[in-house]
């Protein structure tokens, strides 16, 4: 069923323009847009919405000098703002995450097992960046659960390397694509610039993460317990609100990338009984993202604060 927005909200969502910046992949639209959830989901705004909420985010997003994209969805109800969100960026390491999951249903469709055993062999698969395995003996062998295992927890570039390479990998990142494109309308590989992605996409997938743990599927509950422990879990997850020990208030699963050009962060925030799936693309690399992904965040938790209890603003 069609979200119903409030003039207030879409008139500041028609004002977010597409950002500044130099653009790592061709923009592919930049008109912010509010999706459909489901049709067996009713979803909307609350009509007295504070427009200091919204002129907040609008004004983050759209007073930077460089490019950035950002999903929202509510995942009880399926109500989802976003910008740039079909846009295209470098993903550096955020691919890793919706990656996995078609790893995932091999392994429960049969095709893998988590008890394979995968031999680093350095001169298919060493490649610098982050990780432990380049630094091990050639040879070293590892079970595929030991690579997932590095590949969410380190973000480890050999690892994932293991899986996708031409020479003995077991799913392409063009066979990947493929798969993504046809299932969650998500792009991963361009020929021309490489490995990219859509915040669009990336939300879609980390919704339907959360969906199949949720349902008790067992490689999935693995899976978000993992990308509760990922590394550098600072950009959505440093906007939410602390304890009195500066300790985040909520659960998050996340998986983070950064290149050359890009930090993106993705992230299932666990709210109370109301958890939402945010998803942060920029192709900009330098300390002023963190920051920028920071604040962001504390305004997608703000509206989504206030869509679950409006109470909580009242004087």
């Amino acid at each position: 069923m069609k979200i119903r927005l409030p003039a207030l909200l879409l008139a500041a969502l028609l004002l977010l323009c597409a950002c500044t910046g130099a653009e790592a992949v061709p923009a592919a639209g930049g008109a912010p847009t509010a999706a459909q959830p489901s049709p067996a989901v009713t979803a909307e705004l609350p009509e007295d919405i504070p427009g200091e909420l919204l002129e907040t985010l609008n004004k983050r997003l759209n007073n930077q000098t460089f490019a950035c994209a950002m999903y929202y969805i509510d995942l009880t109800t399926g109500l989802t703002i976003s910008y740039n969100a079909d846009r295209q960026f470098a993903a550096a390491s955020l691919i890793k995450a919706p990656y996995l999951m078609y790893i995932l249903d091999m392994i429960a469709a049969g095709e893998l097992s988590l008890d394979d055993v995968h031999t680093y062999r350095r001169a298919y698969h060493y490649i610098g960046g982050t990780g432990q395995i380049r630094y091990m003996e050639d040879g070293t062998q590892l079970t595929l659960r030991q690579i997932i295992e590095y590949i969410v927890y380190d973000s480890d570039n050999v690892a994932f390397k293991m899986l996708n390479n031409g020479y003995d990998g077991v799913l392409s990142i063009p066979a990947f694509h493929d798969m993504a494109m046809r299932d969650y309308d998500a792009p991963y590989y361009s020929g021309t610039y490489g490995n990219v992605l859509t915040a669009s996409g990336v939300g879609r997938m980390f919704a339907e993460i959360y969906a199949r743990a949720e349902r008790g599927d067992e490689l999935y509950v693995w899976f978000v317990d993992m990308l509760k422990d990922a590394n550098e879990n600072k950009f959505v997850k440093g906007g939410l609100p602390t304890d009195e020990n500066g300790e985040c208030l909520y659960e998050v699963a996340h998986k983070y990338g950064m290149d050359i050009k890009s930090s993106n962060d993705a992230a299932i925030v666990f709210y109370n009984d109301r958890p939402y799936v945010l998803v942060l693309l920029t192709d900009y690399l330098l300390i002023n993202t963190q920051g920028f992904m920071n604040r962001v965040s504390a305004d997608v938790f703000a509206i989504h604060e206030y869509i679950c209890d409006s109470s909580r603003w009242q004087n």
